[in-house]
């Protein structure tokens, strides 16, 4: 975390299916079929937002900044967490799993089953002092290999692709390098894969609000490239979406701009031509619980795995993939997440004590 305390981030995984499959199967399939064809879906968008527990995304609603420090509401207005949450399947026992490397480690872990990021590395560009390239492999390097597609799309990007390992610059949108974990890797940084990395929207908002409420109605932009993207016959198998700082609400307490934001696009999502005529499923995550300034009351955690974040798989409701109504309270992590898109299509783990010795959430689908 740069600028206060760690940062939290919401992922979101959408993944996409044309093959029948049954959510009680315990094994995968050994048998590696090529270019897309998985075991639950066959195309994944992830999301990640920022910087909350459980408790302050999910539960009673209340308006922009009627909480406090003792508050045991949401902190803001929650209405389309939670009615997402609950029309779809929500993981209550989801933490980060303590990955080290503050926020930029969340990103990471989930791409890659690294846990020993530098938390410099939030702080410093990738390749810079303090933050090396990292010379591991990624998700990237398994989807390539299993002849499958991918792009990373970033929300206010200042290029409209390749590798940007700056901040926005001033005055010209909310992006940050920290929450892109691509670049952060030796075998994508400067290299033609860096195309693979675009922007999310055409139109990016300057003077976005970062906090609610505020005078007149703050603006939310729309994430048109990458939706037109899930309206075409060529989505990519692997998508992951990064908000911008305002969206993700990395930049305030109150989660009611990050509320906003999911309604926004969530809808959109779901009812692309993708998810309307493909087997699709979304999954959305924090990376890391803790506000980013002081102030937010303190989570409720009763056990050493906690406090959770929101963590929640959704899908089509005219077309589900995933359970509907449905609450776990079994402890998973980013690791588990990332073990999912693995053996979806029977991709190798990573790291044997972390995506390795994970579970995948096949409870999720069916």
């Amino acid at each position: 975390m740069r600028i206060a305390p760690l940062s939290t981030g919401l992922v979101a995984i959408l993944l996409v299916s044309s093959v029948l499959a049954s959510s009680s199967l315990a094994v995968v399939n050994s048998v590696r079929v090529f270019g897309g064809t998985g075991t639950w879906f066959d195309y994944v968008v992830v999301i990640m937002m920022e910087n909350h527990s459980i408790n302050d995304t999910y539960g009673v609603s209340v308006q922009p900044n009627s909480w406090n420090t003792n508050s045991k509401t949401c902190l803001g207005n929650c209405t389309y967490f939670n009615s997402l949450a609950d029309s779809n399947a929500l993981a209550r026992g989801y933490t980060d799993g303590h990955i080290m490397g503050e926020s930029v480690g969340d990103y990471i872990g989930i791409t890659s089953g690294y846990n020993n990021t530098a938390g410099a590395c939030n702080m410093n560009p990738p390749g810079s002092t303090g933050c090396p390239l990292l010379q591991i492999p990624s998700i990237v390097d398994s989807l390539e290999n299993a002849r499958l597609s991918w792009k990373a799309y970033m929300e206010d990007y200042p290029i409209s692709s390749g590798c940007y390992a700056n901040d926005s610059p001033s005055g010209t949108g909310h992006y940050v390098f920290f929450h892109n974990p691509f670049i952060y890797y030796s075998d994508i940084y400067n290299t033609a894969r860096c195309s693979n990395i675009v922007k999310a929207n055409s139109n990016i908002i300057t003077n976005q609000v970062s906090c609610w409420p505020s005078t007149g109605v703050p603006s939310i932009p729309n994430d048109d490239l990458f939706i037109n993207d899930l309206n075409s016959p060529n989505a990519p198998n692997y998508m992951f979406l990064t908000p911008n700082t305002v969206d993700d609400i990395h930049d305030c307490n109150d989660i009611s701009v990050g509320n906003a934001w999911l309604n926004e696009m969530v809808p959109q999502i779901l009812g692309s031509t993708l998810f309307k005529t493909k087997r699709a499923a979304l999954f959305i995550t924090f990376d890391e619980d803790g506000c980013t300034f002081s102030g937010c009351p303190p989570a409720n955690c009763p056990s050493t795995s906690c406090p959770q974040i929101y963590a929640v798989w959704a899908s089509n409701s005219s077309n589900p993939t995933t359970k509907i109504g449905y609450k776990s309270a079994i402890f998973f992590t980013h690791f588990n997440a990332l073990r999912t898109v693995e053996d979806n299509w029977n991709l190798p783990p990573f790291i044997a004590s972390t995506d390795g010795s994970a579970s995948n959430m096949q409870g999720f689908f069916g």
